[in-house]
């Protein structure tokens, strides 16, 4: 699928691109989203795992043990998965062209690191990265294949997975670089991304304020008000399509 004339000139005329990616980029590589309806299950995987259990801080402290396995087999299904075409298509285009392409993803897998993009801003973290819930040290021994919660050889206290759960502030500093690459993009694209989880998903509001365009690459169209232009498609078939003249 090509992008619009218009819609393509548009961003190749911009002097500074944000891009925003959910979810939808990684299921390009085979990683389960949580939100998506299953239609064999006729469930979702939420309805499977209770995020309050599972991703909050009241479920790692009701059970830590419960949550910690849960994230390692999440690791183990992550283990093999492989960065996509959108992956791929958006490092070369942040190493390839002279415009600043800041990117920002909600994803915590690392695929858009592993495909090349450098300085990824993380809203919702890392997975593969773990952290003191106690003293907030960064755990970097490995962790494979351990099934009881470690403590932190710094305080005795608990480690955990340094993502964003439910009822927590994002990054301090991934934040404040989110929004100030919102705020000074001309174009902004939403890429894979339903806009439901905020407050990531208002960041294209915030770019349309000071006057950019909103550009929305979705298999299906979320119909928001903020967006300019949307393109109905898969991110990796649209981006590697456009690849050439992406970088011109």
């Amino acid at each position: 699928m090509d992008i619009e004339p218009k819609v393509l000139a548009l961003i190749q005329q911009a002097r500074r691109v944000t891009i925003l990616t959910g979810a939808g980029v990684s299921a390009e590589s085979g990683v389960a989203t949580f939100r998506s309806y299953k239609e064999e299950t006729k469930e979702s995987l939420w309805s499977q795992y209770d995020p309050q259990k599972m991703a909050s801080i009241d479920g790692f402290l009701e059970n830590p043990n419960r949550v910690w396995q849960w994230y390692q087999w999440r690791r183990s299904k992550l283990k093999n998965k492989e960065p996509n075409d959108a992956h791929k298509a958006i490092a070369k285009w942040q190493e390839s062209s002279e415009q600043q392409v800041t990117l920002i993803t909600q994803n915590v897998d690392g695929l858009h690191q592993a495909g090349g993009s450098k300085n990824a801003i993380e809203l919702h973290g890392n997975i593969w990265r773990n952290h003191c819930l106690q003293c907030r040290t960064e755990y970097k021994n490995e962790v494979e294949g351990i099934d009881e919660v470690i403590r932190c050889p710094e305080c005795g206290g608990q480690i955990r997975p340094s993502v964003v759960w439910f009822g927590e502030a994002l990054p301090e500093q991934a934040w404040r670089d989110a929004e100030s690459a919102s705020y000074s993009c001309d174009v902004f694209l939403s890429v894979g991304t339903t806009s439901q989880v905020y407050p990531a998903a208002g960041l294209a509001a915030v770019a349309k304020s000071q006057g950019a365009k909103v550009i929305e690459i979705n298999p299906e169209p979320t119909e928001s008000s903020v967006v300019d232009y949307c393109i109905a498609g898969k991110a990796g078939e649209v981006l590697s399509n456009q690849t050439k003249d992406l970088f011109t």
